[in-house]
């Protein structure tokens, strides 16, 4: 048997957490220092570039290695509370809160057309993989979150060392997804997700809800109008004599 795969990006596609990780500090921050409620807009702007896919080279040296991971996202943290005075002796029990809440499966929200969505491409023939510009832990939040026995290969930039939209990650999921054939990418970025995925030769739909904007070729608003675009799976991919 062969499986002819549609890959998914994660997060804002399959799952979202309002607020993101700025959201999931704000709320750590707060927690301590009442002065931190509403805090987002004052501690975004000392996040920004701090995560490896903001990087120029899309490639980073931690792979695998969830403390040096985190390790550079919690150092801007860091600062960010430091700018907006927070106390000092307040400021690791935050850090450490903040990376804990992000990852709470009870802070996400699935789509909620996902799971039927990928059932029901499952019954025409198709095979899932998640890849997801995430921390090096999202195996173990997709897990939690109910997509585990639909999906069968999570490919993760935290783990790998590289960043979608690199050709290079995305070479490395055809290869490791072999003798299965990668076939469509879907996501809701239309740089990492849909300019990646055509660059690396799949087909593509943008998830897009508030519609498509400047992204050309295939967009839907919502996760379950995508089933009605895929066909069945090509008999020569999912199978060979």
């Amino acid at each position: 048997m062969t499986a002819a795969y549609i890959i998914w990006d994660f997060e804002g596609t399959l799952a979202t957490r309002k607020g993101r990780y700025t959201g999931a500090l704000e709320r750590a921050a707060e927690q301590l220092d009442p002065d931190f409620a509403g805090s987002a807009d004052r501690l975004r702007p000392h996040l920004s570039g701090a995560f490896p896919w903001h990087g120029p080279k899309l490639a980073h040296p931690h792979a695998d290695d969830p403390q040096r991971w985190w390790a550079v996202i919690l150092n801007a943290a860091r600062k960010a509370l430091i700018t907006n005075g927070m106390e000092q002796d307040l400021i690791e029990t935050v850090l450490i809160a903040s990376r804990r809440i992000y990852l709470d499966p009870a802070g996400w929200e699935c789509d909620p057309d996902a799971l039927a969505t990928l059932q029901a491409l499952t019954e025409r023939g198709w095979s899932h993989a998640i890849l997801s510009n995430f921390a090096p832990e999202l195996p173990d939040l997709v897990a939690a979150l109910g997509f585990a026995s639909h999906v069968d290969h999570i490919f993760c930039s935290g783990r790998i060392g590289l960043e979608k939209p690199a050709p290079a990650l995305f070479a490395h999921v055809k290869s490791a997804l072999s003798p299965g054939k990668a076939c469509w990418m879907i996501g809701d970025n239309p740089a990492a997700d849909i300019d990646g995925g055509r660059e690396a030769g799949l087909a593509t739909i943008h998830l897009a809800p508030h519609g498509p904007g400047t992204a050309s070729g295939l967009s839907v608003q919502m996760l379950r109008e995508i089933a009605t675009l895929i066909p069945i799976a090509p008999i020569n991919e999912r199978s060979q004599s």
